[in-house]
């Protein structure tokens, strides 16, 4: 019987803001996985600092690139699919293997997470369950003390990384 890959949200940073099944999950995981820039403890993983059982074994998945290439360039494509396939790869040994891996995320999964990618690709070969946590987003309005709608107000998200007319359009529309 196959194992489970979990991907947990963590949350914007505080470990009192996971919910009780990621603090579960995080507490009791054998497989622990989590993202991080090359030589860096991985946000996630700091995270979760204190949590992880005596005997986790850890997997970090280190990006091959952040930004050294730009994302136009179709070589940072070609990278990152490259290193999301051998990610799956070692996560679906695991997982074939009879055993649940718990990939930590910051913030919610799938807003924007790098999971989405792990999760399109195991989908269908082994179970792949998502946890949802609390969007950064959220955590940094909630910290200003104002509510980021009211009433009929709008919301969008547009991520960062546009090109600046396309934010500014969007900003305007």
């Amino acid at each position: 019987m196959s194992g489970t890959v979990y991907g947990v949200g963590l949350g914007p940073g505080a470990q009192d803001l996971l919910s009780v099944r990621a603090d579960r999950l995080v507490r009791g995981g054998r497989h622990v996985a989590y993202f991080r820039k090359a030589g860096r403890p991985g946000q996630a993983r700091r995270i979760a600092q204190g949590m992880l059982r005596d005997d986790a074994i850890e997997l970090a998945m280190e990006y091959p690139v952040t930004t050294e290439i730009p994302v136009t360039d179709p070589r940072y494509n070609d990278c990152l699919a490259a290193f999301y396939a051998d990610c799956t790869g070692r996560l679906l040994a695991i997982a074939e293997a009879g055993e649940d891996v718990v990939v930590l995320c910051e913030g919610d999964p799938f807003f924007y997470g790098s999971f989405m990618h792990l999760h399109s690709r195991l989908s269908g070969l082994v179970p792949v369950e998502v946890v949802p946590g609390i969007m950064g987003m959220s955590g940094a309005w909630n910290a200003t003390g104002l509510p980021i709608t009211w009433g009929d107000d709008v919301l969008t998200v547009a991520m960062a990384t546009l090109p600046e007319e396309e934010l500014v359009r969007r900003i305007r529309d």
